[in-house]
């Protein structure tokens, strides 16, 4: 981990990107570290698991060098608030369909006067190390990512609105839930899925936002998302990452004897 999340986003290079899901240990955060990963995010929309844990997986993040990213259950200011106030990087805030939506986001998540978070005290992302209110919030504020998530046809109408709210870093297409609401689940090379996602791109280029995407799995489909400016992957999550290796490996050892039944 080089410079700040914020910082990168602005820069050319990809941000690859891990969701944890299952996971409850601090090793597994390393494991990303090693295995090429420049960030994690830790899943509260779709998990059971509890802040404490979203905080350790964070400081474990960070203790390997890589960027802790918190994917929030709700725009609820004070769970905002509470997660950057732990030590994330930054968060993900799901189903966000306009621009007054994400203005609600950024004001919980950024402090005066952008925002009204409330000060706090130093934290993982600060590094811990005594300063001045004054300085300790100029650090959060640099270092702090705010991410929406267009999921809804509605939130691609309105992703220009959203791309230009003051205090959003990343706006960030989860096509799985977007192309459900479109009609066509999982249907990521219908033309419709593509031009949403050429729109939300146009905004995020307009804007001088980070464009990010999720749950696709397609190379040739991302590489013509790069192309449109796409700079933050999540690219797959613990629990499906080890199906698919754990599967794939009993298959071919199945196959040894001619069993192979999946």
């Amino acid at each position: 981990m080089s410079g700040s999340l914020r910082d990168a986003l602005r820069g050319e290079s990809l941000v690859l990107c891990l969701a944890l899901m299952n996971s409850r240990t601090p090793d597994v955060p390393a494991i990303a570290a090693a295995s090429g990963y420049d960030a994690v995010y830790v899943d509260l929309e779709h998990t059971s698991t509890s802040l404490e844990t979203a905080a350790m997986l964070c400081a474990s993040a960070t203790g390997a060098g890589i960027w802790a990213l918190v994917r929030v259950s709700s725009q609820e200011p004070s769970l905002i608030a509470r997660v950057l106030d732990m030590g994330a990087t930054g968060i993900i805030v799901p189903h966000v369909n306009s621009a007054s939506e994400a203005q609600r986001v950024v004001a919980a998540a950024r402090f005066p006067p952008v925002g009204h978070r409330s000060i706090s005290g130093p934290n993982a992302l600060s590094g811990f190390a005594a300063r001045t209110a004054t300085e300790l919030t100029e650090v959060l504020e640099a270092r702090t990512v705010v991410a929406v998530m267009v999921e809804t046809p509605d939130a691609v109408r309105d992703a220009d609105a959203i791309a230009s709210v003051e205090g959003v870093d990343m706006v960030l297409i989860g096509p799985s839930d977007l192309t459900a609401e479109m009609g066509i689940h999982g249907q990521y090379e219908n033309e419709r899925f593509r031009d949403a996602v050429d729109s939300v791109a146009a905004a995020c280029r307009t804007h001088g936002v980070a464009l990010g995407m999720a749950g696709i799995k397609s190379l040739d489909l991302l590489k013509r998302f790069v192309g449109l400016g796409l700079r933050f992957i999540s690219a797959g999550t613990d629990v499906g990452m080890m199906t698919e290796a754990a599967t794939a490996r009993a298959q071919a050892l199945r196959g040894l004897d001619g069993t192979a039944t999946m």
